[in-house]
């Protein structure tokens, strides 16, 4: 036996097909050039709002039906009052207003306007180094319709109107007529239309404003010089650092505070840290114009200075795979004086160096030295005081 429950199914679909397709309102319908529904609120069913380029020609038609009556919407008494001999489908030689047709005693209604958009001037009635109004002044003509479902509340149509900027700026797709906004640091140009939503029937309108900047904003970036190869790690003293400003705006007077290093005014400034300190050395950027009075200031970049280190290797091989441990030299970081012997066997001297950076290459004059162990001292000073370190020890040439 066939399921009965199919059956059910689609009787229950077509039940629902149908009340979706009742709970569907017809509207009035029309010649406008543009429409957009009411924005009554609370639930109630929204009509449609016509809007024309010459109301002369305006036109408009009900929804299906046996019998109409036309009436239109009177602001003196705040009700639709009936049109003598308005009793066809069509109606024509209306006015700006509401009107509301009964279609076989079925209620339907529209709104009809002829939109004129008109903007005087954009203004910035408040500026500060930190932010800056925007307002568009806008004499709008006014399209007022009405609550008809509830208490005959007054509301107006929105023009439609866009905020745009260059450089691209935080008004950009702001759709306000006044904007808060933060203050620029390049010269800005700010431009609205009004009315852009109508641009298929209306030429939109348009105001400008060339907005000077005063604000800064401090901004930099640095660069550490000459760091040797064979230093443990970046930071060794002295460390020399390229700073260059990138701050915005138009900057007049610079202020670089290093920390308890010094200081510097010069937009570029190249600074040395001479030694290791406990808490690094906070670097902030001060900028400031000097017309505007409008100041900025980094927060704090803290540099690090390394303690002295040295480290030294235990062997290699300087005639084997050129550029791979070819040389016998210290790792160091933040060395002021160094002094490096190198010993054989027997205690003769084969190679001294002052300079950390350079190594033995295994060489004896222009002979190769014998494979084998050699005997290193060296002293080495840092840039604090007490920092001093005395190193001996053992290094294998090896020959592969």
């Amino acid at each position: 036996m066939q399921s009965i429950k199919p059956i059910i199914g689609r009787v229950l679909l077509s039940l629902s097909l149908v009340l979706i397709a009742t709970s569907i309102k017809a509207q009035i319908s029309s010649n406008a050039f543009y429409t957009e529904p009411t924005q009554y609120g609370g639930g109630a069913a929204e009509d449609p709002i016509f809007f024309y380029t010459d109301i002369n020609t305006a036109t408009l038609t009900a929804p299906g039906g046996a019998t109409y009556q036309w009436y239109q919407y009177s602001t003196a008494t705040s009700s639709f009052e009936p049109i003598v001999g308005a009793t066809t489908a069509t109606l024509s030689n209306i006015t700006e207003r509401g009107y509301r047709v009964d279609v076989d005693a079925q209620p339907y209604y529209c709104w009809n306007f002829v939109p004129v958009p008109q903007i005087d001037s954009i203004g910035v009635p408040f500026a500060s180094c930190d932010n800056l109004r925007l307002t568009a002044y806008t004499q709008n003509k006014t399209l007022a319709y009405y609550r008809h479902v509830s208490d005959n509340g007054e509301l107006t149509v929105d023009y439609g109107h866009e905020w745009t900027s260059v450089p691209a700026g935080p008004v950009s797709d702001e759709d306000n007529y006044t904007r808060f906004i933060d203050a620029p640091t390049d010269d800005s140009e700010y431009s609205v239309v009004v009315g852009n939503k109508f641009a298929s029937g209306i030429v939109p309108v348009q105001a400008g404003y060339a907005y000077v900047a005063i604000a800064v904003e401090a901004k930099f970036s640095h660069e550490t010089e000459g760091t040797a190869d064979n230093e443990a790690t970046e930071g060794s003293a002295p460390m020399i650092v390229r700073f260059t400003d990138e701050s915005l705006g138009k900057v007049t007077d610079w202020e670089w505070t290093f920390g308890e290093a010094g200081k510097d005014f010069v937009a570029d400034p190249i600074f040395t840290f001479q030694k290791y300190a406990e808490d690094g050395y906070p670097v902030v950027l001060y900028v400031k114009n000097s017309e505007s009075e409008c100041e900025s200031e980094t927060a704090p970049v803290v540099f690090t200075v390394n303690e002295m280190s040295v480290k030294v290797p235990n062997a290699f091989t300087p005639f084997s795979s050129p550029g791979q441990n070819d040389e016998f030299r210290v790792s160091y970081r933040s060395v002021n004086k160094f002094t490096m012997l190198i010993y054989n066997r027997w205690g003769r001297k084969v190679y001294s160096s002052s300079n950390p950076e350079v190594g033995w290459d295994g060489r004896i004059g222009n002979s190769k030295a014998e494979p084998g162990v050699y005997f290193y001292k060296i002293e080495a000073t840092g840039y604090n005081p007490g920092e001093k370190e005395e190193l001996e020890g053992a290094v294998h040439l090896i020959v592969n």
